[in-house]
Parts: structure tokens; C-alpha cells; sequence
């Protein structure tokens, strides 16, 4: 076969068949900003230690919290997901691969107030939904958590909502 029908039968591949360019996918960045009438230590417990994020996830969580640590979260009948610490600074900074994506949680403050952000970095299109109303979920039981309130959980309102944002 020549080069030139190797190349026609992958269009991938170049005339020598190795300078292809990169395959180009379009993945997104979810983010969301949430404010504490609480300390910085206390937030950061809330999504570093296992227990507290298996509490407000209600999903059993395992996490090893140090660079290279794993992260398991058992979705039960949906799966589960592992994941790798990639960066730690406590209290103040926490990212982990999830899937083929990264979650980062930023915080910031005091011993009376905190600013949490989180990112979800790398969402595939098709993702974006359902990924945009789980975290906003997520972020309610938190919040219920540090607050000790309880609400509903809203993951399908909150999927319609998205559908209706999310990029065509």
C-alpha cells in the first residue's frame, strides 16, 4: 500500500502516516460560588474528610487526602468514580480527577465567615446537564450539612434548568 492510500483510508494520517494534527474536542468549565456564615476549618472538614463528604454526598466516599491519594465514591446502582488527588493546600485548596475531568475546590476566609468555589473542569458537552444539576444538588446537601437545615433533593428541577443553559 502506498502512503498516499494509507493516508486515504485515515485521514488522520499524513503522507509519511505520523504528523496527523491533534483531534480537536470542544469540554467545558462549570462553575458555582457559595458563601458560609462559617469558619474556614470547619468548610474545609466538610469536603476533605470522607465521612463528612459521604454525610452531605450521600454516597459512600472513600479519600486518601495527600497528592496522589485515591478518591471512590460509590454511586450504588449508578457506578462509582475514582479519582486522584492532584493538589492540596489545606484548608484552602483540594482538585481531583473525576473521570477525565478535574473537581477544584477553592476556599477562602476566616474563622467566621468562607468563600467556596468549585470548579468542574473538562465537562464533555453531553455531560453538561446532568453534571451542572448534580454538583448544584451536591451544593445544597453541603449546605444542609453545615447548617444542620434539610430541603429536598432538587436534581431534577435543577436538570431542566440546565438543559435549558447548556450550549447546542
Amino acid at each position: 500500500m502506498t502512503k498516499d492510500a494509507a493516508r486515504a483510508d485515515d485521514p488522520m494520517k499524513d503522507s509519511n502516516g505520523n504528523d496527523a494534527i491533534a483531534t480537536i474536542e470542544t469540554i467545558y468549565r462549570l462553575d458555582w460560588e457559595r458563601d458560609y456564615a462559617l469558619g474556614l476549618e470547619r468548610v474545609w472538614t466538610a469536603i476533605s474528610d470522607e465521612n463528612e463528604i459521604t454525610a452531605w454526598m450521600r454516597f459512600a466516599t472513600r479519600l486518601e487526602l495527600r497528592v496522589g491519594g485515591a478518591i471512590h465514591i460509590d454511586f450504588s446502582s449508578q457506578g462509582f468514580l475514582d479519582g486522584v488527588v492532584c493538589n492540596l493546600e489545606a484548608p484552602n485548596l483540594l482538585i481531583y480527577t473525576w473521570g477525565d475531568s478535574l473537581v477544584k475546590w477553592n476556599l477562602e476566609g476566616d474563622g467566621s465567615k468562607t468563600t467556596l468555589r468549585l470548579s468542574h473542569i473538562g465537562v464533555r458537552p453531553e455531560l453538561m446537564a446532568g453534571m451542572g444539576a448534580g454538583w448544584h444538588a451536591f451544593l445544597d446537601h453541603l449546605e444542609d450539612h453545615l447548617t444542620g437545615s434539610s430541603r429536598a433533593d432538587r436534581y431534577r428541577e435543577l436538570k431542566g434548568r440546565y438543559e435549558k443553559e447548556v450550549p447546542s
